[in-house]
């Protein structure tokens, strides 16, 4: 843990060992050391968080510590709150025992209705999340996705579902092919937090056509709205053949569309009508190619953020 230690001024070289030592007992003893002396039992957590999604007057932002113990029952509660234009902050004083063994902490969305219910069990709708370090955490929207900066979007131009060599360039799917001509997904993005899901779009004059959003990189999306009545592919991707929305004409000339991946709050549906967080954008050339892979650029620059602090004071 990181710890806050007060010292006054004039402060005597044995006050200077007791603290010392009390970092040792806390470090090697855990709580047995504050059951029998004059340390303060209580430590102080401070959450701090910014760029959070809106969400439905029904639901709330809930914050959990726990650890790695499979014995442990269940996370413990922080606290729950409505963020403030996208805004959270909370300091509190807290039993030492409730944080000393927290090695987790993440936020949640979750019913209003429900959190204070004796059976009620948090759900998969995790915002952000980091682990415990020296008693502090950078908060991320998935396990390993504190930065984009080290992962890569490929994609192809080709139309699966209404057979081979037609209307090639009015498909988008993320993928790679090899000289074989062998499939392989072209996402290696990071998985994200069940609070958030990925979206894929093509940007068609100001308007916003899903692609489907998808969790996992092999394996379709979720949604197949304007493809033929053919096989797709396993790959999250779409043809833009059929159902086309008012002003806009398919089979869709992709010439100098821009694709994006973006990450969408998970609220159930199989694709969105804008994007949320755009993480990856490439603009296709005036004069597209067919299987020829496409590498996007990385952009994002808003991704939700915070962190969260445990201080503990070991004397009076």
């Amino acid at each position: 843990m990181f710890f806050n230690i007060s010292v006054k001024k004039a402060i005597k070289m044995k006050n200077i060992l007791l603290t010392i030592f009390g970092i040792s007992l806390l470090l090697f003893t855990g709580c047995d050391y504050f059951e029998n002396s004059d340390t303060l039992d209580s430590a102080t957590i401070e959450i701090n968080i910014s760029g959070l999604p809106a969400i439905s007057d029904t639901m709330t932002y809930v914050a959990w510590v726990e650890n790695e113990d499979t014995s442990q029952i269940k996370p413990t509660i922080i606290f729950a709150a409505d963020a403030v234009d996208g805004n959270l902050y909370y300091k509190s004083e807290a039993p030492l025992r409730l944080i000393q063994a927290a090695q987790i902490f993440w936020l949640s969305v979750e019913r209003d209705s429900v959190i204070y219910d004796s059976v009620f069990t948090p759900s998969n709708r995790r915002i952000l999340g980091g682990r415990f370090s020296l008693g502090g955490c950078n908060l991320a929207i998935g396990e390993k996705a504190l930065t984009f900066d080290d992962y890569s979007v490929t994609f192809n131009l080709l139309t699966p579902t209404d057979g081979p060599n037609l209307n090639e360039t009015s498909g988008v799917w993320f993928v790679e092919i090899d000289t074989a001509g062998v499939f392989s997904t072209g996402l290696n993005i990071p998985e994200l937090y069940g609070g958030w899901i990925y979206e894929g779009w093509v940007e068609v004059n100001g308007q916003y056509l899903s692609t489907g959003r998808f969790e996992s990189f092999v394996g379709a999306d979720l949604s197949k709205l304007y493809g033929e009545s053919g096989t797709g592919m396993p790959y999250p991707g779409e043809d833009f053949l059929t159902n086309a929305p008012q002003g806009i004409t398919f089979p869709l000339d992709l010439s100098g569309k821009i694709v994006y991946i973006s990450a969408e709050v998970n609220d159930g549906r199989n694709y969105g009508e804008a994007p949320y967080i755009i993480l990856f954008e490439a603009t296709i050339p005036v004069n597209p190619e067919t299987r020829v892979a496409y590498e996007m650029v990385n952009v994002v620059s808003n991704l939700p953020f915070g962190n969260a602090v445990i201080k503990v004071d070991l004397v009076k």
